[in-house]
Formats: C-alpha cells, structure tokens, sequence
C-alpha cells in the first residue's frame, strides 16, 4: 500500500488526524510517541525506479526501529533535493494497522523531530476476531511493515488461517504476499509452512527459479534441496554448464558439494587438458580440497613428475610438497627423491634448513632415508654438538642415532 502523506495546513500534531484516514478510530493523543531522523541522501530505488527514503525512529531512548517512504511524498510535503533545509515540516503515514504522524524539520539535508502513532481500532477488532490479540507495540508493527487486512485475508483464503502476528510481520518483510503463495503453489509446492514459504523466499527459491530448475531436468526437488541450490550457487545456469563438461543429472548433493568446495566447470576443463578425464565427482572435491589444483600438477610435471596419480598428488599437498620444496632439495643434492620419498621427509621435518646444519656440522651428502632416521629419533644439530662436546668426534649418522636411542642418560651424567 502506498504511503499518504498529508499537507502541513491540514495536520495538527497530537490531536486526532481529519475523516480522510477514513475508519481509523483514533485517541485524541497517540498511543505510542517517539523521535524520528532522515538523510534525504540516504536512499535507494524500488519499483520501477521509485525513489524511497529511510526514516529512522526511535523510543525510549534506545529502542530503534525504522521503515522507508516513498521521495515523492516526501516533496508532497515541501521536501526538495538531498539538501533541502525547512522547518515546520509535517507528514502523516497512513496504514490499515493505523496512522504516523511526523512533525521536525531540515537542515542540509538531515531532519529530525517526533512522531506520534494512532493505531487503528477497528483493525484492532478485526484481529480480534479472527482470534489474534495485538498489542499497541503489535499494532505499531503492523503498521510499518504495512500488514493490512487485505494481505492477512489473502494468505487465510490460501489455507494459512492461524498465522500469529510474527509470521505475518515476518512474511510481509520478506515479500511472502498471496501473489508468492499462489506462484508456489502453480510450481508445485502447496502445502508450505509459513517457515518454509520465508525461507524459499530470503533465499530466492522462488517460483521463477523452480521453473528453471525444471528446464535443466531437476524436478520435485524438496524445499531443503531447493534453498541449498541456491545458498550454495549451484544454479540452472551453473548445472548446464557441468552437463557441458561431460557430467549427466548429478544428484543434487554432487551438486552443492562441487560448488562449496570450488569445483567449476572451468577447473574440470585444466584438468582435462592435463590429461586427467573422466574424473569423478568424489576425486575432483577431494583435489579441491587439498588444493591439487591445474596450477600445482602443471608445477610438478615441469620438476619432473609427469602423469603423477592424483592420490599423490592429494599426498604431497597434504604434507606440504611444493615446489618450491623440491627446488630446495634438488640444490642441495637430492635430486632423484620420488613422491614417496618427499611425502617421508616433510612428515619427519627433514627440512632444507636441517640439512644445510648437518652440513655445517660434517654430515654432507647424507642419505634420505638416513635423514629420516635422524629426524625420527631426535638427532639434530644441538644434539650433534652435544655429542662432540663430550668428545665424540667423527661419529657417523648411524652412530649418532644409536648414542641417541642408548646414550643420551650416560651423555647427561658426563656433562
């Protein structure tokens, strides 16, 4: 419904509004007061190109709360450009739940002053009758929200005739009109709850996207299943282009797990150019995960490893292979290590840094595999120096791990 908003010489703030409100039932003072502020500049565009502006309010001191009204009616009362000033300025918003009358001023722009709510008493009843008790502050927030009587018979008339005043704030906010209500239902979902019916709607499960769904050939899908869909992105548009990769009617839960995790059409096609084909679902998200992408497998086939398994591959991103890694390792001499030879190392800690101190200390050309042992059991340059400090010179690697699996309590007592 759109707002009414009424001339400054036909208002009179704090008294009851003129017979034009029509059956709203008003108190000579409003039932409910509070301030109000604006930014003319703080707009946006709706319907078509309406321009609406935000009205802050706020009671109590700190309950705040707020709505928008068109910039045209705005103007009506005398209000020009993003920084118009003028005092004196009056507008009342009328509702079905009742009426808001405004009355402050502008400066530069930003306005201020308080406003006064007269909730509607034959609204009031109607809600009664219909078995809904609703207090002023539910009554307020019928108004702003703009629940009319007309939008709760609409939503009754369409099998939703115990909805309480939440849902139908809740509903109103939304968009969840009986003009949705009955899109739904043409596309094949009528007995939706009032949660349901806001969730599809939040999340954009409308009956528009339940019809595109249907084009690509995902019919009766359940609710859960359209709004993961859409939450995640894996959207009509986002389904042909993985039947375009070479994939049939992936179940939906495929779907979604491809796209939460990254895998686009776009990655499926690097990695067929690489010369992985007919990959399944289960190995791209594993890749994807673990970060064996085009871009690492491209980097690994240049050191060496060509056609490497993606099992590898997923090994030596899970364990911290990179390349810069292999580089490392091949400057120092170890340039002949295979995948598993590298996965042992990075598990161990058989680091470049750790080499290059061995080095230092004597110990070049080291084999991996005795590397590793080193690592495993605690032999490293601290303990290499304590050893020789208690004189144990030229002590080859295997020395070392055995004075580290027997020795280190008789090194103890030596020190």
């Amino acid at each position: 419904m759109k707002l009414s908003l009424l001339a400054a010489s036909a208002l009179t703030f704090g008294v009851a509004l003129p017979p034009s409100l029509g059956d709203t039932l008003l108190q000579p003072a409003p039932a409910i007061t509070g301030t109000w502020s604006a930014r003319l500049d703080d707009n946006w565009t709706r319907r078509e190109g309406e321009r609406w502006v935000s009205i802050r309010m706020e009671r109590d001191g700190d309950r705040s709360f707020g709505m928008g009204i068109p910039r045209a009616d705005l103007e009506v009362a005398g209000v020009r450009g993003d920084n118009w000033s003028g005092s004196d300025v009056r507008f009342a918003v009328r509702r079905d739940a009742g009426a808001l009358e405004f009355t402050g001023s502008f400066s530069d722009g930003r306005g201020s002053g308080t406003f006064g709510f007269f909730p509607n008493a034959a609204f009031a009843a109607s809600l009664k009758q219909s078995g809904r008790t609703a207090s002023t502050e539910d009554m307020l927030r019928l108004a702003i929200h703009d629940v009319s009587r007309t939008f709760i018979d609409g939503l009754e008339a369409r099998g939703y005739p115990d909805l309480d005043i939440d849902e139908l704030v809740r509903m109103r906010i939304h968009g969840v009109d009986p003009q949705y209500v009955d899109g739904m239902q043409k596309a094949g979902y009528a007995k939706l709850s009032a949660d349901e019916l806001v969730r599809t709607r939040i999340h954009g499960a409308t009956p528009t996207y339940v019809q595109e769904l249907r084009n690509v050939g995902y019919t009766g899908l359940s609710i859960e299943d359209l709004v993961k869909t859409r939450i995640h992105g894996a959207t009509p548009s986002f389904i042909q282009e993985v039947k375009t990769a070479g994939f049939g009617q992936l179940p939906v839960e495929d779907l979604v797990r491809m796209r939460i995790h990254g895998v686009t059409p776009e990655f499926i096609r690097e990695m067929r150019d690489l010369g992985y084909r007919d990959l399944r679902v289960e190995q791209l998200v594993k890749l994807r995960i673990h970060g064996a992408t085009p871009a690492f497998l491209k980097e690994m086939g240049d050191l060496g490893f060509k056609n490497l398994q993606l099992d590898d591959a997923v090994k030596m991103r899970i364990h911290g292979v990179t390349g810069g890694f292999v580089k490392e390792l091949r400057a120092l001499g170890y340039s002949d290590l295979d995948v598993d030879d590298l996965v042992k190392m990075r598990i161990h800690g058989v680091t470049p840094e750790f080499i290059r101190e061995l080095k230092e200390l004597g110990y070049a050309n080291v084999r991996e595999e005795q590397l590793v042992r080193l690592r495993i059991h605690g032999v490293n340059a601290d303990f290499i120096r304590e050893v020789q400090a208690a004189g144990f010179k030229n002590m080859t690697a295997d020395d070392l791990v055995d004075i580290s699996i027997h020795g280190r309590q008789w090194l103890k007592k030596r020190g």
